[in-house]
């Protein structure tokens, strides 16, 4: 149950993430920096599991995790392996490990790498089969829903070709769409508000050739609550 969209810039990237969770979920940690594997990373932290859903390292490379269409069960929490990942000194390295790991513990999931210079990679596991794509194939927005997954993709989809379609792509116009609800906030829109769950907190990643950023707030965009920001140099 989320929703990312991104675009790419002169020597970065912007990715937004709006995270939508039940309500009886455990409220998340604020992003902070560790260091993994000698390098530095940026990841808000899973109250329930540990584990994450994006993340963003000194050299750039950002990971985004939404749940697989079909998304129950799973021995280890998928938010783990992205943390795994975290450290990775280029999206090739990330796909690298991917390959190389037994996604069979994890329920279904999609996983966005993103690196400056290079089009997004989309790692679709459908617990049985491992695939990776470019955004070419999947292009923004990605979207899970544990509700109706294919009505709130299309819906989702329709609305940021209308917001996106109305001048040129850029961050504005990126976050008018995670804000938005559409006809109305529902289970189908960008900004989700449903009676069991709702859009829990909002990531802006900022990737230049010279620093990297992560806003976050612990709400829904729609709420314009306060956030932290977070920034790192970036390391060639």
């Amino acid at each position: 149950m989320c929703t990312a969209s991104w675009i790419h810039e002169d020597g970065g990237f912007q990715l937004l993430f709006n995270r939508d969770e039940k309500r009886t979920r455990l409220r998340a940690e604020a992003p902070r920096i560790q260091t993994r594997g000698g390098v530095l990373t940026i990841a808000p932290v899973d109250g329930d599991h540990g584990g994450s859903w994006i993340s963003v390292n000194e050299h750039g490379v950002a990971l985004c995790l939404l749940n697989g269409t079909y998304g129950a069960g799973g021995l280890r929490s998928r938010g783990l392996l992205l943390l795994d990942l975290a450290d990775a000194r280029s999206a090739e390295g990330a796909l690298d490990r991917l390959h190389a790991a037994d996604p069979f513990p994890y329920a279904p999931f999609t996983i966005g790498v993103f690196e400056p210079g290079r089009k997004a990679s989309i790692v679709e596991w459908n617990g049985a089969l491992l695939n990776i794509t470019s955004e070419d194939e999947a292009p923004a927005p990605l979207a899970s829903s544990s509700f109706d997954a294919p009505g709130a993709r299309m819906k989702r989809r329709e609305e940021f070709a209308r917001i996106m379609g109305a001048g040129p792509a850029n961050a504005a116009r990126l976050l008018q769409f995670h804000k938005s609800h559409g006809a109305g906030p529902d289970a189908y829109s960008p900004c989700m508000h449903r009676a069991d769950a709702e859009t829990v907190s909002f990531s802006h990643v900022q990737v230049s050739p010279r620093e990297v950023s992560f806003f976050y707030t612990p709400a829904a965009p729609c709420q314009r609550l306060p956030g932290e920001t977070i920034v790192i140099p970036r390391t060639s």
